[in-house]
């Protein structure tokens, strides 16, 4: 007995998908309409997720079990060089310190006179932020402070800068000594290598606004916890009298995660919209087919057809028609991606669950929507129908 009943349900979702056959162009314009919808949503969440993979390659870059230790701007220094390395030089748990020191400074280099960011930054620092030169060389512990620099790719271009040029900073000439190639903004990386002029730490004091390091990049060993670790140091370099703060991979992939969950949620609400009028078509679509097809309901009630089964076939057909422009549009909507991703200067990422995302948000509009027509043929009584045919 049950397996005759799931034929019976079987042949009633076959019938319903001829119906749509039926309906031609009707049927091709609803899917087209849910289709469009599926795409944009689909296109908007693979950015998303570009987007997520884009920033999460930075952290990988650098490593996740480095920590960026920040002084406080308020104070009249920064943090004392001899104090942090006597504290780094008893935590056996650091492998690598890139001490820093941030300003931001008026630059001339060549026809180029702005505001720049310059950085005073030690051989660790730049390794651990694989800043390597294009041309030239790197900064180096034996040019002390030899008056040389390395400037970042935007500001050597726009410049005209050549190696063996003199860059001023304020009021100071350094002799331009390696260009660095063009890089993405890095995870705890304060400045943009590209708009940046590298000098080397002890340099600083004839710059900066202030002594000492504002930032230190450190790298731990890697079976370290960098958040036990970060809340440890900023502990012990309290207790040497210094304000500071520090911040972990975790925490800022966990902030950025935030960031994008809620961006992504914001990027399928305003998809859903143009969804939503793809809805508005499948509903049409199904309150034409129930008013052309009264005979046919009023036939199938008379020989015993329940309300129920009534449902089945229009919600089956409603469904269908969704799923089908939905899984369409999600394929649309990867290709659309991709064509994006091949003119902007981002690298194309696949996630499988798009497909699914948008495919299912289809087939639940149209799960929506088909209710109202199905439920109308259901209650049209078979009197009426034969009687009004």
């Amino acid at each position: 007995m049950g397996g005759f009943r799931q034929s019976v349900w079987l042949q009633m979702a076959g019938e319903a998908i001829s119906g749509l056959r039926s309906q031609g162009r009707r049927s091709v314009l609803a899917l087209l309409g849910v289709m469009i919808g599926s795409a944009s949503i689909v296109a908007l969440m693979s950015f998303a997720h570009i987007a997520k993979t884009e920033v999460l390659a930075r952290f990988e870059q650098i490593g996740v079990n480095t920590v960026q230790i920040i002084a406080d701007e308020t104070g009249q220094k920064w943090l004392d060089p001899v104090r942090l390395q006597a504290v780094l030089a008893q935590d056996t748990q650091v492998l690598t310190a890139g001490p820093m020191a941030v300003s931001r400074n008026q630059i001339y280099i060549g026809r180029l006179s702005e505001q720049a960011s310059v950085v005073a930054a030690s051989q660790n620092a730049l390794e651990i932020l694989s800043l390597y030169p294009e041309s030239g060389r790197a900064l180096s512990k034996i040019d002390g402070c030899n008056s040389v620099a390395v400037l970042g790719a935007r500001l050597a271009k726009e410049s005209g800068a050549r190696l063996g040029d003199i860059a001023y900073v304020e009021s100071y000439g350094l002799r331009v000594v390696g260009l660095l190639p063009s890089y993405e903004p890095q995870a705890l990386n304060p400045v943009s290598p590209d708009e940046t002029v590298f000098i080397g730490p002890e340099c600083s004091g004839r710059i900066m606004p202030r002594t000492g390091f504002s930032h230190v990049l450190i790298r731990i060993q890697p079976d370290s916890d960098p958040a036990y670790w970060a809340t440890a140091i900023q502990q012990r370099l309290g207790s040497e009298g210094h304000a500071v703060s520090v911040r972990t991979p975790k925490e800022m992939i966990a902030a950025m995660n935030s960031q994008m969950n809620l961006m992504s949620a914001v990027l399928v609400a305003i998809g859903s919209v143009s969804l939503l009028v793809g809805g508005v078509g499948v509903m049409n679509v199904m309150l034409m087919s129930v008013m052309e097809r009264r005979r046919e309901i009023g036939l199938r009630a008379a020989i015993g057809a329940t309300p129920t089964e009534i449902v089945f076939i229009f919600m089956v057909e409603a469904v269908a028609l969704s799923l089908g422009g939905g899984f369409l549009g999600a394929l649309a909507g990867v290709a659309l991606t991709g064509l994006g991703c091949a003119f902007l200067p981002i690298r194309f990422a696949f996630d499988p669950m798009v497909l699914v995302w948008g495919t299912g948000i289809a087939g639940g509009v149209g799960l929506v929507f088909g209710i109202h027509p199905a439920v109308s043929a259901s209650r049209i009584l078979p009197v009426e129908a034969l009687r009004a045919d």
